[in-house]
């Protein structure tokens, strides 16, 4: 259940939150989750932080490993 949850966007789990509310066997589960965060506990700060100061290419996630080895040799040769 928890990979299905995940793959749902915000609007299907606010779908499947309201009907779980509404069956009463289920409520009590859900009666006893934790409250949902607000907007600005769902993300820490140091991650939007972290997010705005990235600039890079648009692959940057995919080829970090290639982008540092080519930054290595232009610094220090092909010894790197």
């Amino acid at each position: 259940m928890h990979h299905l949850v995940d793959r749902l966007t915000p609007h299907q789990v606010r779908r499947l939150r309201l009907l779980v509310t509404r069956d009463e066997e289920d409520a009590q589960a859900a009666e006893a989750l934790p409250p949902r965060p607000t907007e600005e506990q769902a993300v820490p700060a140091g991650l939007l932080a972290l997010i705005g100061a990235v600039n890079g290419p648009e692959d940057l996630a995919e080829r970090h490993d290639d982008y540092i080895r080519e930054r290595m040799r232009e610094r220090f040769g092909d010894q790197a």
